[in-house]
């Protein structure tokens, strides 16, 4: 019976011995973090690395204008996908679609100080009596075109908690007794999660501002320079190297439908 007993223990130790090999030898990958970070592409055509994150995606939902998409699932990467998708709210001006989208902004939103600033210019644009010289195709004032910037940084985010984005995108403007020109312009959102990403906070802000030092800059702009184009043109190497030319272009990521 003792034999048995040795013969089992050592067989015992052995299939132990193969056992802990197997696992040496072939180690488990690390699960995935809760959050990780999209895969970057090759750089675009910029430099800058290009991302999977489309404008226009990311959410399950619309809200009740049936286009500006919601319903978020929280991560970093959805938080950049809602700043995208939230940059025209606080950018466009139209007077006569004014009302439904200050209603949107009220719902993709958190009340607080930011709102008079974001809803500022187009109060005092719907109340006019007369749209501003300059004004153009039915009632707009100024339009987005979020994919013709096409960049943004993740300045801070955590995840289903809160998060800071900075958009770059371009856009139209009136211009006083002239055609409307185009202009490209960052605008920094704060992100609150509220079973959803919500708007606590925005800011367009000059060169070398920095969001109350939530971000590492303002971004690049093209303040003081427009674009003869009622669209917003392609970007250039030469533009960018003067958007570029007082900010850092560290953490700048091209969204996967920029337009280049």
């Amino acid at each position: 019976m003792r034999k048995h007993w040795k013969l089992l223990t050592a067989l015992g130790a052995v299939i132990v011995i193969i056992a802990v090999a197997v696992v040496l030898l072939n180690p488990q990958a690390p699960a995935p973090t809760k959050d990780e970070p999209s895969s970057l592409q090759a750089s675009g055509k910029f430099g800058f690395p290009v991302s999977g994150i489309k404008i226009g995606e990311g959410g399950t939902k619309t809200a009740s204008d049936g286009k500006t998409i919601t319903g978020y699932n929280g991560t970093c990467d959805s938080a950049a996908q809602a700043a995208a998708n939230y940059t025209p709210l606080v950018k466009d001006i139209n007077a006569s679609t004014w009302a439904q989208q200050k209603k949107i902004l009220a719902e993709v939103g958190k009340q607080g100080p930011w709102v008079e600033r974001a809803t500022f210019n187009g109060d005092l644009l719907a109340n006019a009596k007369d749209l501003p010289p300059g004004a153009f195709d039915g009632g707009w004032y100024s339009r987005s075109d979020v994919a013709a910037g096409g960049l943004y940084r993740i300045a801070n985010c955590d995840a289903k908690k809160k998060a800071v984005v900075q958009v770059f995108s371009g856009g139209t403007t009136a211009v006083v007794n002239k055609a409307p020109s185009a202009f490209f312009q960052t605008v920094s959102l704060e992100l609150t999660w509220a079973g959803d990403w919500k708007i606590s906070d925005f800011a367009i802000v000059q060169s070398r501002q920095d969001f109350n030092g939530r971000v590492k800059d303002a971004g690049p702009t093209s303040l003081g320079t427009t674009y003869g184009d009622e669209t917003a043109p392609a970007l250039e190497d030469a533009w960018i190297n003067d958007f570029f030319a007082d900010v850092s272009r560290e953490g700048w990521v091209e969204y996967a439908n920029a337009k280049r």
